[in-house]
């Protein structure tokens, strides 16, 4: 019997066991079922000293009992039957590894062979039927992008907040409908779906079918190049702890530009370009004022309010005041937590280098970036997004990941009542 094998019958025997608890609680845990019970932890213990065995046999003996088991193909058979998930063992110990098979393979070096070996092992274990893209880009081993794209999306201000969309490895983009209910002045929402109580029941009238609209995103190649000298190319380590903080560091950055102004032509659709972004209107010229402030809480919606704010700002809403009389007075809603982060309204204020500088459009803006959608091909979900390519020409190496976003819904919200439209973006006018 295989170590596969001995796996698949502990699965088998824990289960059971698991069924005999649940199965038999209180007063149905009689002495016949303990004695069935005892008996199945009984093989289940044999079991597991079996796949020990077997275990430090194969930790001894390295790759040299290979040929004696299962081809990754008749495990990955076995595990599909059995609902058992195959963890793979990483090829490479970190990413600077990788990058320098991915050189001997570009320039056909005397290492190329074996480069290509390990290689094809990563596209064995990702289930592609090539890893390298049109672009001549090499398949980044799967937890290696994992772990990229991953620090880099939460390293980011603004792509940290987001909601996060991954895309399964046959598809190019998502689309998903969205209620034309923006317009809730004439009383519906949801667009024409209306409810009513039992007791209104001759008021009920057709509401119609319910209007929807289509909101599609296509995925989009971002880029990341990283230089490297020739002593690096000889420490795998230090540049695998190079790149992975560079990527981090400029794929955070470059996220948060295009979330914050993209033009969504090839790149994210910012929220400073798109419609649902309102402003309202400034009331001293150049400065920010106490109703500014609470003209734009009145006009925000959103479960998780952030102010963003240039840091030219901060001055000015330190001095924020109420007038009272001849004197004023501070504002109660403008706080100071123990972690000196300013609060307004309970909301963190949080400065960013892409707001405006003071006294013009979007030099403070409140937010919740909850209500943006972004999506990704690759890091956490899925390896097949991100590509490696060595430019030997240059000493440069490129990476492709995939991803592209927007705003959950097109335009701001009109209420059943009043003239003042709602958005979860709004900003403060010149």
């Amino acid at each position: 019997m295989s170590i596969q094998d001995l796996r698949v019958k502990k699965t088998t025997l824990a289960a059971k066991a698991k069924n005999l608890i649940e199965e038999n609680d209180g007063d149905k845990w009689t002495e016949e079922i303990n004695t069935v019970y005892e008996g199945v932890m009984s093989d289940l213990k044999k079991v597991n000293a079996e796949i020990q065995r077997f275990q430090d046999l194969l930790d001894e003996a390295g790759g040299a009992l290979d040929g004696d088991y299962q081809t990754p193909g008749q495990v990955a058979a076995m595990a599909a039957t059995h609902g058992i998930e195959v963890m793979h063992k990483p090829v490479y110990k970190n990413l600077g590894e990788q990058m320098l098979d991915v050189r001997a393979m570009t320039i056909d070096s005397a290492e190329a062979p074996k480069a290509r070996e390990r290689f094809q092992k990563i596209v064995n274990a990702s289930g592609a039927n090539t890893g390298v893209d049109s672009e001549g880009g090499y398949l980044v081993e799967t937890d290696k992008a994992s772990e990229i794209m991953k620090t880099a999306v939460e390293t980011g201000v603004l792509s940290s907040r987001v909601t996060r969309q991954p895309i399964g490895p046959n598809a190019d983009g998502f689309s998903y409908l969205a209620f034309k209910d923006r317009d809730r002045s004439a009383g519906t929402m949801l667009g024409g779906i209306q409810v009513y109580r039992k007791a209104e029941a001759q008021l009920m009238v057709s509401s119609g079918k319910a209007l929807l609209e289509e909101r599609e995103l296509r995925l989009e190649d971002m880029y990341g190049l990283i230089y490297v000298t020739n002593r690096m190319l000889r420490d795998a380590v230090a540049m695998a702890a190079y790149a992975k903080q560079g990527l981090r560091d400029q794929l955070a950055w470059k996220l948060d530009y295009e979330i914050w102004q993209g033009n969504g032509s090839g790149r994210c659709l910012g929220v400073t370009q798109a419609d649902i972004m309102i402003s309202v209107t400034r009331t001293t010229t150049s400065t920010i004022t106490t109703p500014d402030i609470s003209n734009m809480w009145s006009r925000f919606i959103g479960k998780n309010p952030v102010w963003f704010i240039n840091r030219d700002c901060n001055p000015q809403l330190d001095i924020l005041s109420i007038t009272a009389g001849t004197g004023a007075l501070e504002p109660r809603f403008v706080t100071y937590d123990a972690q000196g982060i300013m609060r307004i309204k309970g909301a963190p204020v949080v400065p960013i280098e892409f707001c405006s500088t003071m006294g013009t459009l979007y030099d403070i803006v409140l937010a919740d970036f909850s209500e943006y959608l972004l999506i990704e091909k690759g890091g956490v979900e899925e390896a097949e997004s991100m590509h490696v390519r060595f430019l030997y020409d240059e000493m440069c190496y490129r990476f492709i990941t995939r991803n592209n976003g927007q705003p959950k819904d097109e335009t701001a919200i009109t209420p059943l009542n009043g003239s003042n439209t709602l958005s979860p973006f709004v900003a403060l006018a010149s």
